[in-house]
């Protein structure tokens, strides 16, 4: 007999999980880090010029490490996808494993029903339907059988593509982070001057938030 080696109940709490995980990231980049910078600019808009300067070009380095979490949230979704697909053959295999176990009732109902027809005289009938639900089973067995090997199969490609879309996402996350932390400390390096000329010397080699923002996602679609 065929049985899934894994509790198709833990694939079902990890989607469910999964998708908390993902709703909640796009809820915090698209609600709270856009409040976010938002402060941000206005607190710029009310500092000393050199001060202001360098908060906006702090916050460039801000958005665009918020723009590489939004990649890497849209690589949690890919993930899913493969998941849920998964999901899909695992449900396919618990209908399966359930009308196969009907079927194994139905044979021990009949092999009954024959013993009973051997001393009433009528074992030729119950006989047939034995052997009947017994190819049945068979056949069951055979269909659960298959549907194991492709779902053991499927498994190790939706972990492989799934898990493999994540991971990329958090290499591409992890280097537009260096980037734009870099960025930042150069920035915040230039206004320990308070003198203005300075200052504004300094930053005169970073972009705009907007640039910066945007350079990301070209590094990101490259």
């Amino acid at each position: 007999m065929v049985h899934l080696p894994v509790d198709p109940r833990l694939l079902t709490n990890l989607l469910a999980d999964e998708k908390e995980y993902h709703k909640h990231l796009i809820v915090l980049l698209d609600t709270y880090a856009h409040h976010s910078q938002l402060s941000l600019s206005a607190y710029a808009s009310a500092s000393p010029t050199p001060v202001a300067r360098a908060v906006i070009a702090v916050a460039g380095s801000l958005a665009g490490a918020d723009d590489a979490l939004r990649r890497y949230a849209q690589s949690i979704d890919a993930s899913l996808t493969e998941m849920l697909s998964l999901k899909e053959l695992e449900d396919e295999i618990t209908r399966a494993i359930r009308d196969r176990d009907v079927l194994v009732a139905r044979l021990f109902r009949r092999s009954k029903n024959a013993t009973r027809g051997s001393v009433s005289g009528t074992l030729s009938s119950s006989s047939t339907k034995v052997d009947e639900a017994h190819a049945e089973l068979q056949s069951s067995e055979a269909d659960l059988a298959a549907k194991q090997r492709k779902l053991d199969s499927s498994r190790m490609q939706a972990l492989r593509k799934g898990m493999g879309e994540r991971c990329k996402g958090m290499v591409a996350c992890g280097k537009t982070w260096m980037e734009m932390g870099q960025a930042g400390l150069r920035v915040i390096e230039g206004i320990q001057d308070t003198d203005e000329c300075k200052t504004r010397h300094s930053l005169k080699h970073f972009s705009s938030p907007y640039t910066l923002f945007h350079r990301s996602r070209l590094r990101y679609t490259a």
